[in-house]
């Protein structure tokens, strides 16, 4: 396996010297950040987890935060979504390939501020400053998840963090049974904060035709742990079957797709604009996902925000929320032929009863607008910020 530079020993002399020559440097920056607020993401491109991060980043816009990506993103379209609200730094080949030089320039810069606020996701270079981060300031992370692998990366630094934030019950679990399992100190499991997602709630439910027809929509990337070929399989057992299924896709995933199952689906491909996915959200009756792996995904909350019924295997902490029968319909998690075959037969049972999926699009999106909406949410981060 490649070794990554992240990996390297931050204890040899070569490095304890670079990082003291960072921090000497950090102290000729003529800069200041007035807010003393941190970010450290990994990625602008387009994802759910990105639109998280820019959503914590706008609690704080009155504020001017700084925000600072360590990895490369592939394209630059949410990059609006964080400027608008503080300075932004796309400046990972430095943090990246300067290491440990970097660690210590930004860790003494950020000593400079008084009361200090650093905040970081699913970033190596944040996890690996942090230690080195006066007591003083507020270090912060936030878990998606656990399947990604930060929640291996991040052990080290949980001494030093003052909060981490989970975004569902289901990873709060998970970090308990992490830290008895790897042996680390249980007083570490009160700095933990549940604080779930948040979007835009429609004042009334979208009216959705059903004249036969049913709208299925995919949204999402192309990766291995979101299964796009089994939610492209089901639209071509539905074609097979008759069963009358329109299945879009949004995300760069037709790579992902096999080739004999793309002519049963349409491809959008990114849709970085939020307004033209709400239009696609407003013209679907289902949301079809075969994830292996999930915290509690955006898109879920999207759709059932629109009334879009959410039909998904049943990982990580989409139950939660999804309650099977009730607001959407859940998928054990069978192999892989047993899933699509559950898939159909959801679909096909929904697309023959108008009432029930009326029925079911209702409990969506009330359940939505009772715990998705944004008030909470805001709250919630200034509080952890600042008091």
């Amino acid at each position: 396996m490649k070794r990554n530079v992240y990996d390297m020993s931050l204890e040899s002399p070569v490095a304890r010297i670079l990082i003291r020559l960072g921090t000497s440097l950090s102290q000729l920056i003529p800069w200041k950040n007035e807010s003393g607020i941190f970010f450290f993401f990994p990625y602008w491109h387009v994802g759910g987890a990105e639109k998280v991060h820019a959503d914590i980043v706008n609690c704080m816009q009155e504020s001017k935060p700084w925000v600072f990506f360590t990895h490369q993103s592939q394209d630059s379209k949410f990059k609006k979504m964080f400027a608008g609200a503080g300075r932004v730094f796309n400046v990972w080949a430095i943090l990246k390939y300067t290491l440990p030089f970097s660690i210590g320039l930004v860790s003494g810069y950020i000593n400079r501020h008084e009361n200090a606020v650093v905040f970081g996701c699913s970033s190596r270079f944040f996890y690996r400053m942090v230690p080195y981060v006066r007591n003083s300031a507020r270090c912060i992370d936030l878990m998606h998840a656990f399947g990604g692998g930060g929640e291996d990366f991040s052990l080290p630094a949980v001494p030093s963090l003052y909060a981490r934030v989970a975004i569902n019950k289901k990873t709060v679990d998970d970090f308990r049974e992490q830290y008895e399992c790897r042996g680390i100190d249980s007083r570490y499991l009160n700095r933990i904060v549940l604080i779930e997602n948040r979007v835009d709630i429609p004042e009334s439910l979208p009216l959705k035709e059903h004249s036969g027809r049913v709208n299925i929509l995919y949204v999402g990337r192309g990766s291995e742990e979101k299964r796009v070929h089994l939610v492209a399989r089901a639209a071509t057992m539905c074609k097979a079957r008759k069963i009358a299924a329109e299945f879009t896709f949004i995300g760069d995933v037709i790579d992902a797709v096999p080739i004999e199952d793309r002519q049963s689906c349409t491809f959008i491909g990114e849709v970085s604009e939020y307004h033209r996915i709400q239009q696609f959200y407003d013209a679907s009756h289902m949301l079809v996902l075969a994830s292996s792996r999930e915290g509690f995904p955006m898109v879920i909350m999207e759709a059932m925000a629109h009334g879009v019924v959410p039909v998904s295997t049943d990982v990580g902490g989409i139950s939660v929320h999804v309650r099977d029968g009730i607001n959407g319909i859940l998928i054990r998690e069978l192999s892989e032929e047993r899933i699509v075959e559950e898939m159909v037969t959801a679909i096909a049972g929904l697309a023959s009863d108008a009432a029930a999926l009326e029925k079911l699009s209702h409990a969506a999106y009330d359940y939505a607008r009772q715990n998705f909406g944004s008030d909470r949410f805001c709250t919630a981060y200034r509080s952890l910020f600042f008091n």
